[in-house]
């Protein structure tokens, strides 16, 4: 992976940018110390103006129907289209990118692809973010930052927060940029601009006066029904939209600035005396050790009564884990070091014994979890904290391992991340628990139907395949229980928007309740 970095370099000089990148060079130069004067305008290319109408786009695009069908489709092919256009970006500016960048860039265009395989809401809008994030962050190692090096957390930051914003008002200005000097065209862009401007103030004022007056209302009224075409809500989608079409163009246009370099000596928040730091996180190890002593003395009654185990802990040892992990970052953030910055040995005492007490609690919670899980069944609550705890699991043995060896700790975390959550996003998660539930009530347990409704019609196809195949119901529930099941299901399926909501597994679905005869 190191390899993959090279070409990255945290600062550009002057002529390597010139090379590089010469149309934001002049449209960002940088600003004059000597005379005190103000930098010239920025000079934006037609490319420049053709990116920022297409930012505007999509953000109409955002407005009008990622936010109203939230979790479908619409915003996989949101993302897909501005990590395209940030493709197309680079390569016109000749930005230089490396072979890692475009594997993560890759990684971030397959995540966009989740709503067509999976029906879950939740799980689709975790892959919107996680697209969302890593775009965002390639655009500020395109611009020098090291991918996935040790300023990784403050570089995604930055990325987010502070970048867009610091080129938010470019857009308008490159969009409008091909009509500069063009006195009929300028007025007109401005008119535009300033009816934009307009709008808010003009809505808030007429409501106003609406209220206090009420043959005023009767006229408004009288007036508002004469324009059944006028759309307040496309007004606020616009407004929303050209909002959001600035914050992406502010963060591609950003992409060919370079990031100022970070200064190589010890942090200066690194100000906590190693004593005090370790006082402090002492007390908490001697009851984890307590904690661990008594699970192994009181297994044999934890064992013998394994519903009570099951149903007690498991989310207070998650809560732990988490703390753990906060607390370890505390200690390696701010307490002070000394000889260029190494770690001290305690330093990595504490670590390595806070992660191994946290990987033993998350071998507990998941001896218990699978305990609940052996008498209760799958809910989807139970395998996301499952998951989770699998993920902290990953993360705290990369953080032990990172204590005694030199590892590049964020790209392992990258890897391990993605494949986790490739298999939560692309695994169809609620079509596995469905199926575990049948098979689980065939063997005796319980099968709650009520549940099942949570599983976004995923249940439909192994509940069909049960009737088809004439074996024995599970006890408390009759075939006529699960045809109404099956159209309840089949009626929300269709009651759903067609195209925003799409995916394969519904379809399929879809499919298996028709063929079963089953009318929504």
């Amino acid at each position: 992976m190191d390899d993959m970095t090279n070409n990255i370099t945290p600062e550009f000089p002057q002529e390597t940018q010139n090379q590089q990148i010469p149309q934001y060079t002049q449209a960002c130069p940088a600003p004059q110390a000597t005379t005190g004067a103000l930098p010239p305008k920025p000079i934006y290319s037609r490319a420049d103006a053709a990116f920022a109408w297409l930012c505007f786009a999509l953000g109409f695009l955002f407005a009008r129907y990622v936010t109203q069908f939230a979790g479908g489709l619409w915003g996989g092919i949101f993302w897909a289209c501005f990590g395209t256009l940030g493709a197309v970006c680079t390569r016109v500016k000749r930005l230089k990118t490396s072979a890692a960048q475009k594997a993560v860039f890759a990684v971030a265009e397959t995540f966009c692809l989740v709503p067509l395989f999976c029906t879950n809401g939740f799980i689709n809008v975790l892959a919107a973010w996680f697209s969302f994030l890593l775009m965002f962050y390639l655009c500020i190692t395109i611009s020098g930052a090291e991918l996935f090096g040790k300023h990784f957390v403050s570089d995604l930051l930055m990325s987010v927060f502070v970048r867009p914003f610091k080129s938010f008002g470019c857009a308008p200005a490159a969009g409008f940029s091909p009509i500069k000097g063009k006195a009929p065209l300028k007025t007109f862009g401005y008119v535009l601009i300033g009816l934009v401007i307009a709008v808010p103030l003009t809505v808030v004022a007429v409501i106003l006066l609406i209220l206090s007056d009420g043959f005023f209302e009767d006229v408004m009224s009288g007036f508002f029904h004469s324009l059944p075409a006028l759309s307040f809500s496309l007004i606020w989608q616009i407004i929303f939209g050209a909002l959001i079409g600035m914050f992406l163009f502010g963060a591609l246009y950003s992409a060919a600035k370079p990031v100022p370099g970070y200064d190589p000596a010890a942090p200066s928040c690194r100000i906590l005396p190693p004593v005090i730091a370790y006082t402090a996180v002492t007390p908490v190890c001697v009851f984890y050790l307590v904690y661990v002593i008594t699970q192994f003395v009181g297994l044999q009654n934890a064992l013998s009564n394994p519903s009570e185990y099951a149903r007690r802990g498991f989310f207070e040892l998650c809560f732990i884990a988490v703390i753990n992990l906060v607390v370890i970052s505390l200690i390696q953030l701010f307490t002070a070091r000394r000889n260029n910055d190494r770690k001290p040995a305690a330093l990595k005492f504490y670590t390595t014994m806070i992660s191994g007490f946290t990987l033993l609690f998350i071998a507990s919670a998941f001896s218990r979890m699978a305990l609940y899980i052996g008498q209760y069944g799958l809910t989807p609550l139970r395998v996301y904290t499952s998951w989770f705890m699998g993920l902290l699991a990953v993360v705290f043995v990369v953080i032990i391992i990172s204590q005694f060896a030199e590892i590049p700790m964020w790209r392992v975390l990258f890897v391990g991340f993605t494949l986790m959550f490739g298999v939560l996003c692309f695994g169809n998660i609620d079509g596995q628990i469905a199926r575990y539930n049948v098979g689980f009530a065939q063997s005796g347990g319980e099968l709650d139907l009520s549940a099942m409704r949570e599983l976004n019609g995923m249940a439909c196809e192994p509940l069909v395949e049960l009737l088809e195949s004439g074996d024995t119901l599970p006890e408390g529930v009759s075939a006529r229980q699960i045809e109404v099941f099956l159209a309840a299901e089949l009626q929300d399926m269709q009651q759903q928007d067609g195209f925003a909501y799409f995916s394969i597994p519904r379809q399929t679905a879809i499919e298996a309740v028709s063929r079963a005869g089953v009318n929504g």
